[in-house]
């Protein structure tokens, strides 16, 4: 009786297509953008053999792989696929117009340049998603005046596959289709342009750079602000949960951060003398609960636990403040 193959044996996955976002020569380590619009980390050893460095914008192939740190990028290999001819790609531009109700020129153009950038098959996922939200009832406008064209649905879509560089080359603002071009000589009229912004997306591969030697932390603090809802009163302490959605706080520039925020709960350990200091101030709706407390991931509960140190109101704490001198 034959034996079942073991997982070494087993037959390695079907490679994966996608497009480098971006790629750190020095380090070898970079993200692609999947198909599906997702990234995917590529380490060190993640290039296949005989594979150099990678560029922004290039069509690679890849198998995907996990390891204790998550998913990644394995056997990344540029692909030797020709672009479609000029005729093909008029072809697929059209037919991709049409079915988006796209009819302008400058949209037909658009289309030509983001086959060119992301390939036909990311292309023409991007359009089936277009698709399939303008069946589930479309998607509005920022201001809510109104819903998106399928084809407008399409360009957000596209926005959020191209690298900060590709964007630029596909959707000028008027300021940079005024901008002057190169010299005839080839020499940049202008400073050298700006790597492209790093995304939330992209903070995996750096993370996971870091990580390579990690730091130590010798103590952490952090303060909530806010309302508690239903409260669980135990003999020595109290315990409530808290979420937090955003607003997102204002960032130094050129730091990345995701949009939306995501609902992060935290659930409030207070003892119990600290606790019946604050009940009783709680119980006016305009007052609020501040706590300062030592933070640790509960992986049980799918919270960040607060351990309070501190615990006031901001009713309590305007109170405390000794009273402003009389004025001359």
């Amino acid at each position: 009786m034959a034996e079942a193959l073991s997982d070494e044996a087993a037959a390695p996955a079907a490679d994966e297509t996608g497009i480098v976002r971006w790629f750190d020569t020095t380090r070898r380590m970079g993200v692609i953008a999947r198909a599906d619009g997702s990234t995917l980390f590529v380490p060190p050893y993640g290039l296949a053999e005989g594979q150099g460095a990678l560029a922004t914008g290039q069509p690679v192939t890849f198998t995907l792989r996990e390891n204790a740190k998550g998913p990644y990028a394995a056997e990344v290999r540029v692909t030797n696929a020709p672009p479609p001819g000029a005729e093909a790609l008029t072809a697929l531009a059209l037919e991709i117009a049409q079915a988006l109700s796209e009819a302008a020129p400058p949209a037909l153009a658009q289309i030509r340049k983001i086959i060119r950038a992301l390939g036909q098959e990311t292309t023409q996922e991007a359009v089936r998603e277009a698709l399939r939200v303008e069946e589930a009832g479309g998607m509005l406008l920022p201001d809510e005046s109104r819903r998106r064209t399928p084809g407008g649905v399409f360009f957000v879509l596209i926005r959020e596959r191209l690298t900060a560089e590709q964007r630029v080359q596909i959707f000028p603002t008027p300021y940079q289709r005024r901008k002057k071009p190169a010299t005839p000589g080839g020499a940049a009229t202008g400073p050298p342009p700006a790597p492209p912004p790093f995304t939330w997306d992209d903070r995996l591969a750096l993370i996971a750079a870091a990580s390579e030697q990690r730091g130590k932390v010798r103590s952490v603090k952090m303060t909530l602000i806010g309302r508690p809802g239903h409260i669980e009163e135990q003999a020595q302490f109290t315990l409530l949960t808290m979420t937090h959605s955003g607003p997102r706080p204002a960032l130094p520039k050129g730091v990345p951060a995701p949009d939306p925020l995501p609902e992060t709960t935290y659930s409030v350990y207070i003892g119990k003398k600290q606790w019946k200091a604050v009940a009783e101030a709680l119980q006016d709706p305009e007052d609020a609960l501040i706590v300062e407390g030592t933070p640790m991931l509960d992986t049980a509960s799918g919270t960040i636990a607060i351990f309070a140190t501190k615990t006031t109101t901001k009713l309590l704490q305007q109170a405390s403040r000794p009273p402003r001198p009389p004025e001359a």
